[in-house]
């Protein structure tokens, strides 16, 4: 009896220093970010309550809104070259039977993933220097008309910001679509192509249906990283030009760490992580919860 209790209880056992750890660097953080929202704390300012004032103040905040806004466009578009381009790259492959040539090209597709994000960012960031990259190419090729200062006019720098990663095809992402393709298995495939189907009908009915799940982690891991990322915007154009390329996760660091205005920036990012569930569980119902 003592045996089986034992048992029982060593699962839990190897899973408490992971939870202690969580709790400590996780779910203290959020709560502690939660009860910080509803305060003044500022860098050297001891702090007070202030309610809902931090909430109020940024839903006036011009600047969040549209950083909101902002967000919102490269959103939908991350989260669609998520999963269109990986997915799209994925079939390609699986209609590729030579062995060899196969091989080539999904290693091809995930070598970029030993290329750290920031040097990618760095190399987009000079093609579209006005004195170098595209409007280079542009000169030379006699359309000096359709150069631009591409991240520092408000026209061009969000477009500029969305096409960083072209033709967006993630290492990560690939390698999820290409696994759930792998393991529907050649029978069906094999059985559709006998009864006639043609490479699109075998897409549409048999591959996207039995790979939802697949899409569904693919979405929800674009989702949150989209949401709560700003390494690409700190490193190209800081939210400028004013704040045309503002997010609201930038805006939240700034805020905290510039201007040291903590409980307002706990506020933004309670608002934020807020979005960020609401937006997965929206996405997982849209999908379907089954595996």
């Amino acid at each position: 009896m003592k045996k089986s209790i034992h048992a029982k209880l060593l699962p839990y056992l190897f899973l408490t220093p992971t939870l202690i750890l969580m709790a400590v660097f996780s779910y203290y953080a959020i709560g502690n970010a939660v009860y910080t929202s509803f305060t003044d704390s500022a860098f050297g300012v001891s702090s007070r309550m202030v309610g809902f004032t931090n909430y109020i103040a940024a839903f006036k905040d011009e600047m969040f809104l549209t950083s909101f806004k902002n967000q919102a466009i490269i959103t939908v578009t991350a989260v669609f070259n998520s999963v269109f381009f990986p997915l799209l790259a994925s079939e390609i492959l699986f209609f590729i039977k030579h062995k060899k040539v196969a091989s080539f090209f999904k290693t091809a597709f995930v070598i970029p993933m030993l290329i750290p994000q920031i040097v990618t960012i760095l190399i987009w960031k000079y093609l579209y220097n006005p004195n170098f990259g595209f409007n280079s190419i542009l000169r030379a090729l006699g359309m000096g008309g359709l150069t631009h200062n591409w991240l520092n006019e408000k026209s061009t720098a969000l477009i500029c910001i969305i096409l960083i990663g072209f033709p967006f095809i993630s290492s990560m992402y690939f390698l999820i679509m290409h696994t759930g393709l792998n393991a529907i298995g050649d029978e069906l495939y094999e059985a559709a192509i006998v009864d006639g189907a043609t490479s699109m009908e075998v897409v549409r009915y048999i591959h996207l249906p039995n790979i939802k799940s697949y899409i569904k982690v693919v979405v929800t891991l674009s989702l949150i990283g989209s949401l709560s990322g700003f390494g690409l915007i700190a490193a190209t154009t800081g939210g400028g030009p004013g704040y045309s390329t503002m997010i609201p996760a930038l805006q939240m660091y700034k805020i905290a760490f510039g201007d040291g205005k903590f409980g307002y920036a706990s506020a933004l990012g309670v608002v934020l992580f807020i979005v960020i569930i609401l937006l997965t569980l929206a996405s997982r119902k849209l999908l379907g919860e089954e595996e």
